[in-house]
């Protein structure tokens, strides 16, 4: 799925953002941050721009994009959760909090 710039800089910001969230930075989350890069196609220094972005703004641009982008969202940040082999209940937290001020699971397809 193609992303417009500014999406996909919402998108690594909140995957970062999950990345951080428990306060430890796993390998296995470090392996799939570099397996999104070439998904969602980003490198270290637009990864870096990304970290910078204000979170409310970013979920601004989140609830705005279309539906079928969110759910592509959702799969990513459920995948960056488990890639440690374990969710933490922070990571839960901040996944449940994104997906309510995006709206997701408010639409009717």
């Amino acid at each position: 799925m193609e992303f417009e710039e500014f999406v996909k800089a919402a998108f690594v910001k909140m995957i970062y953002e999950v990345i951080e969230a428990d306060g430890e930075i796993h390998p296995g989350e470090l392996a799939t941050l570099n397996k999104l890069k070439v998904g969602i196609g980003f490198d270290d220094a637009f990864l870096e721009r990304a970290k910078l972005l204000d979170h409310d703004n970013a979920l601004v641009t989140l609830y705005n994009i279309p539906h079928e982008q969110k759910k592509a969202l959702a799969e990513i940040l459920d995948e960056v959760a488990i890639s440690d082999g374990a969710i933490h209940k922070k990571e839960m937290d901040l996944i449940i909090e994104t997906f309510i001020n995006i709206g997701l699971g408010e639409e009717t397809e």
